[in-house]
């Protein structure tokens, strides 16, 4: 008996959350498919009939954490687009973000992206591009900000991420998201 379009969606989430994890945390060369299907208790012949290989997987693994990060969560309606914008900015730039368990894909993969195909770059630039107009949506409601901006801020949030993520200085971690939140304030005018 064939199994239900709810229960390979579910599945297909699984390989993806396994993968997310695995691949930020240690790249690409360095997970194999074994590995991101025993994460998830699953067998190798189940990824097959996801994915066409680990290539796509990791395209899609891309596209599945940008489209289910922080920032694409729903504004709540008793707050502000500037408060609740400097509330994802401030999870964003946090100790827990750079240690944490829900990677963002754009940090943890920056360098790791250069040596893959043209689906995976493609992939991330279009996360790269959603994560800036989500920003400039919620900026544009209260304050005033041009494209540039939004894009050196974008750049700069993903950097310092990134580069705290190899530092175990826990301070110093902490000095560089404390620079880059007032950072972020000034450029979005003081939100």
């Amino acid at each position: 008996m064939p199994y239900s379009q709810q229960h390979k969606e579910k599945t297909r989430k699984k390989i993806l959350n396994s993968a997310r994890e695995l691949f930020s945390k240690r790249g690409f060369d360095s997970v194999t498919v074994n590995e991101i299907m025993e994460a998830c208790s699953l067998t190798r012949g189940a990824f097959y009939a996801h994915f066409s290989g680990k290539s796509n997987l990791y395209s899609e693994a891309l596209k599945y954490s940008a489209m289910n990060s922080e920032l694409t969560k729903k504004k709540p309606k008793n707050i502000s687009s500037k408060q609740w914008l400097s509330q994802l900015l401030d999870v964003y730039l946090s100790v827990e973000h750079v240690r944490g368990e829900e990677p963002c894909p754009l940090a943890f993969l920056a360098t790791d992206i250069v040596s893959r195909d043209k689906a995976a770059k493609d992939a991330y630039a279009e996360a790269y591009k959603k994560m800036n107009e989500i920003i400039m949506d919620y900026a544009g409601v209260d304050a005033t900000c041009e494209e540039g901006s939004i894009i050196s801020l974008t750049s700069m949030i993903i950097g310092a991420v990134a580069i705290s993520r190899t530092i175990d200085d826990r301070r110093s971690v902490e000095n560089i998201l404390q620079s880059c939140r007032q950072q972020t304030r000034l450029i979005l005018g003081e939100i």
